[in-house]
C-alpha cells in the first residue's frame, strides 16, 4: 500500500468514527487516539514552504537553468570552432 493509500483508509476510518460527519472529524476530540494527527487524509509532517522559501528555491532553479543554457551554448560555439579547423 501506497502512503496516499494508507492516507486514505485513515481518514475513511475517521469519518465512519463520526458517522460520516467531515465537520466532526474536524471537531474531533478524541486525541488518545493514535490516528488523530491524520484524520485529515494528509501527512501532518510535511513541510509546508513560506512565500519567501518558494521564491528563493524558484531563483536557484532559474539561476541553474541559465547557466546550462550559458553551459549549452559555450559546447555548441566550441563544436563550430573545432570544425572550421
Amino acid at each position: 500500500m501506497t502512503k496516499t493509500e494508507i492516507l486514505k483508509v485513515i481518514r475513511a476510518h475517521c469519518l465512519d468514527c463520526c458517522y460520516d460527519n467531515a465537520n466532526e472529524v474536524k471537531l474531533c476530540a478524541c486525541e488518545k487516539c493514535a490516528l488523530h494527527p491524520l484524520r485529515f487524509g494528509k501527512d501532518p509532517t510535511k513541510r509546508v514552504l513560506s512565500p519567501e522559501e518558494k521564491a528563493r528555491l524558484a531563483e536557484r532553479f532559474t539561476a541553474k537553468g541559465e547557466k546550462t543554457e550559458k553551459q549549452q551554448d559555450a559546447v555548441a560555439s566550441a563544436g563550430q570552432e573545432g570544425g572550421n579547423t
